[in-house]
């Protein structure tokens, strides 16, 4: 054998000597790499846990440790990164696809019909619902008949424009909701607004649990009137738009 450092043979029973316990697993003369016999006896058997390595091992397993560590925080900081498991990741898309059906439901909730409620707010036209909301446009003017109309034909289409005011107590008067509607708008007494409230005579409004208005006012006020900023807290409202159906005979 020969010593890794000097190249020469090293006799065991003259020359003291020490095996590099890295993976070259070489011998070294003891003198050659500046072990005293001290510390050679430090590290030789029956010393277990004691290692010796030679200058070239050194820096290979320096080495090899620093590249460890450096792989070990990576798979931690990606492990992290990730979800905890597949089925939360789930949990979290549907939460969120929940959070948005709710937002669209809530922004229809103001003027659903619920059943169970008894009121006066005629229904929204739309294509779906034509037929009921002509018919009962058609029994709302029927049933209180009074100048509002006349007042709104003297109008120029152009120059008029209805709001439709609900979700209000049944004790609240046409003057109560006309004094709000100036307050609210900070129109003047002299400009034209007029109130009808959508309830038959014979309705009694302490049975209804809520009661709804007609406004006609000048078009300049729409703007500001389609703003929820505009009205009091728990007073819901939206345009009014009458259509009008009328009858003729059938071709024979």
């Amino acid at each position: 054998m020969d010593c890794k450092k000097c190249r020469l043979p090293v006799i065991t029973k003259d020359h003291p000597y020490i095996y590099c316990n890295g993976l070259c697993a070489a011998v070294h003369h003891a003198a050659c790499v500046g072990l005293s016999n001290v510390e050679l006896a430090s590290v030789s058997p029956p010393n277990k846990n004691n290692m010796w390595l030679c200058d070239e091992c050194v820096v290979e397993f320096v080495q090899w440790r620093t590249e460890r560590s450096e792989n070990k925080k990576c798979s931690i900081a990606e492990s992290v990164s990730e979800p905890k498991c597949p089925l939360q990741r789930d949990v979290e898309e549907l939460k969120n696809k929940v959070e948005s059906m709710r937002l669209v439901l809530a922004s229809h909730e103001a003027f659903n019909v619920d059943a169970g409620i008894r009121h006066s707010t005629p229904n929204a036209p739309n294509s779906s619902r034509q037929t009921n909301s002509n018919s009962r446009s058609r029994e709302i003017s029927d049933v209180l008949p009074d100048a509002s109309d006349r007042l709104t034909d003297s109008m120029r289409e152009d120059e008029s424009f209805d709001l439709l005011l609900t979700n209000i107590d049944g004790s609240v008067t046409e003057d109560d909701i006309q004094r709000m509607v100036f307050r609210s708008l900070g129109a003047h007494d002299n400009e034209f607004i007029h109130v009808r409230k959508l309830v038959p005579r014979w309705v009694d409004c302490s049975t209804l649990d809520y009661i709804s208005f007609k406004v006609v006012l000048n078009r300049k006020w729409k703007s500001s009137a389609m703003l929820s900023t505009t009205w009091p807290q728990n007073v819901k409202f939206r345009e009014f738009r009458k259509i009008r159906c009328t009858w003729r005979p059938e071709l024979v």
